[in-house]
């Protein structure tokens, strides 16, 4: 578990067990939306990244996450801008980031 991550979360709740649970599910929803975002980025459906992008930055911001949020917001912008090059090196950021949960 990434370190920033279990010290918000502790914060929050106290108990290990909910944390784990809590932490399990930003880990499995995070690759989820990764697959939503490089999906929505082939198809160029910038309205879609953007949405995934979206909730990838709420959860991350819930987990405690803040790299990854930082990439989402900056992702954010670029399916806004409709930047696809910076979107793709901000999606393997995140699966880079990813890869260290």
């Amino acid at each position: 578990m990434k370190e920033c991550c279990k010290e918000y979360l502790i914060g929050q709740f106290g108990d290990e067990e909910i944390v784990a649970d809590i932490y399990g599910e930003y880990v499995s929803s995070l690759k989820e939306k990764i697959a939503e975002c490089e999906s929505a980025l082939a198809a160029f459906e910038w309205v879609k990244l953007d949405r995934a992008a979206h909730a990838m930055k709420g959860n991350s911001l819930a987990a405690g996450d803040n790299d990854v949020a930082q990439c989402a917001i900056a992702l954010r912008n670029a399916a806004k801008l409709q930047e696809r090059d910076n979107a793709i090196s901000l999606i393997k950021n995140i699966k880079d980031l990813s890869a260290q949960l």
